[in-house]
């Protein structure tokens, strides 16, 4: 393995309790670009690992911006900034890159959306497989784009992280990605493939335990962008082990690079929905939070939802229904506890906000789901 600076020069460039540097960095990376979010589920094996090998995890949670039951809502989002940078402070005595690959190693296919997985693991091919989770990248992960290019009998796979390439700890993120890819290359080429290269934008070197499981990979880091390169005959294998010649054509770096009306529908509003989703069990969150974790100002993000058409207190009610219909379409939710995870204060004050929304109350509503009748809901307005 070459092209690596070594782990001291590494650690001296970016080390978690370094001056502040790091931390001006982060900042910077919030405020450069749009929100960027992320499947709680995908943070979850980093608390897996970090609970073996005796981190504080419940008293980093406890301190941190992330919401308190985030491990009781795998489904909900949490900003991506945020998740990182505590990762980074409760494994602050693992160098980052050992604590990535060992977050990669925990992680499976498992964390990904029941629905998103099923229609990945539905292809036929290696590389329809491929196509399919380059179309759910972004339903997962916000601010991942996922490429393809050809590079002779290889293909080159993309895992760009969009705005936040130069995050000082973005390399949590690059492992889990590319162990995607990993995985589904594994499934076609056997426990033992391991790929012709690997790059990360991360300058952080890579630790001794990634040496001995990619002993014939040359990995690269402080690159433009984090990829793998495959051979293209894996990808056109049938799931299964049997080659096919069906899928194999050329690709462009263009292709797979996240849909642009995928990422259209990231929206300020609907990001800010999301955000706010873990946090509502918990009361009525601070303005002030939400900002922070958005990386902006109370009053620049108050001056952003004006021109959207929307205001803080809007938002948030937007955002415990759509949080509160999700619940209900699960018939052995109890009202209550719909309301109460929804941050209502009584099931009296859920059924009249719900009301608002609807025009039924939550009983009927669900009244209405059971007897296959599809709720007739209004258009939100910008």
């Amino acid at each position: 393995m070459q092209g690596y600076p070594s782990s001291a020069a590494a650690a001296a460039h970016f080390a978690p309790n370094s001056s502040g540097a790091a931390r001006s960095e982060m900042g910077r990376q919030r405020l450069s670009g749009r929100l960027a979010i992320v499947r709680a589920a995908h943070l979850l094996d980093y608390l897996v690992v970090m609970r073996q090998i005796g981190m504080p995890v419940d008293r980093e949670l406890a301190r941190s911006r992330l919401p308190p039951q985030i491990e009781e809502a795998p489904d909900l989002y949490v900003s991506v900034p945020v998740a990182i940078e505590w990762i980074a402070q409760c494994g602050r005595d693992l160098e980052p890159m050992e604590l990535g690959f060992l977050g990669a190693r925990q992680a499976s296919q498992a964390s990904i959306k029941p629905a998103h997985l099923s229609e990945m693991l539905s292809a036929q091919t290696g590389y329809r497989r491929l196509e399919a989770f380059i179309r759910i990248a972004c339903r997962e992960d916000n601010g991942l784009q996922v490429s393809l290019r050809q590079e002779g009998d290889q293909t080159r796979v993309i895992c760009d992280m969009i705005d936040l390439g130069r995050h000082p700890f973005i390399c949590f993120a690059e492992w889990l990605n590319l162990q995607g890819v990993m995985s589904i290359v594994s499934d076609l080429a056997g426990p033992n493939w391991s790929p012709r290269e690997l790059t990360f934008a991360s300058r952080y070197a890579p630790p001794d335990l990634a040496r001995e499981a990619f002993p014939n990979t040359r990995v690269l880091v402080g690159q433009p962008c984090p990829s793998i390169l495959i051979e293209s005959a894996l990808l056109a294998r049938a799931c299964g082990g049997t080659a096919t010649r069906a899928d194999v054509r050329p690709v462009s770096f263009e292709q797979g690079s996240g849909s642009s009306g995928q990422a259209e529908a990231w929206d300020l509003l609907n990001l800010l929905r999301l955000i706010l989703q873990p946090y509502l069990n918990g009361g009525r969150p601070d303005l002030s939070l939400v900002a922070e974790i958005a990386g902006m100002s109370p009053r620049t993000l108050q001056r952003r939802l004006q021109r959207s058409g929307s205001s803080y207190s809007q938002v948030l009610e937007e955002a415990r229904f759509d949080l509160a219909r999700n619940l209900l379409d699960d018939p052995g939710a109890k009202i209550i506890d719909v309301a109460m995870t929804a941050g209502y204060r009584n099931p009296q004050h859920f059924a009249r906000a719900f009301r608002r929304f609807t025009g039924l109350t939550p009983t009927r509503y669900r009244r209405a789901l059971v007897g296959n009748v599809s709720p007739t809901l209004p258009q939100r307005g910008r």
